[in-house]
């Protein structure tokens, strides 16, 4: 199994590798770069693994991107105007993503479509 997490010592993300059930060996597989600026909060991060793994990753809205886990490619970066610092981040599914503002503003995101703006969802009070 493979485990993505961030924090110190910089913004990246690191992946790690969980040994089987038997071990409690857990080692550093890899680094991941992320968009986030020096003095930046730590990056949000979700996981999807109905392709290959993915991991879901940004602090602010205009740094929002996925990266292929093995690969280390990046296969999406989200299109915003906005750059408000980020509270959560979830996959709804494999093509939807669901990006939830520290202000409370909820982002709708297809990465079918890569070029398209996050969309601001309304919801009802």
């Amino acid at each position: 199994s493979l485990l993505v997490t961030s924090g110190p010592p910089d913004s990246s993300l690191q992946v790690w590798q969980v040994s089987a059930e038997d071990s409690d060996v857990i080692k550093s597989v890899s680094t991941l770069a992320t968009e986030n600026g020096t003095g930046q909060s730590w990056a949000k991060i979700a996981t999807l693994s109905a392709r290959a793994p993915w991991v879901l990753h940004g602090s602010r809205l205009d740094r929002v991107q996925i990266t292929e886990v093995e690969s280390r490619k990046n296969v999406y970066t989200a299109a915003s105007r906005g750059s408000d610092e980020l509270s959560g981040l979830a996959f709804l599914d494999c093509n939807t993503l669901l990006l939830c503002c520290a202000m409370g503003q909820l982002c709708l995101a297809d990465i079918r479509q890569p070029q398209s703006l996050v969309e601001a969802v309304s919801v009802p009070s």
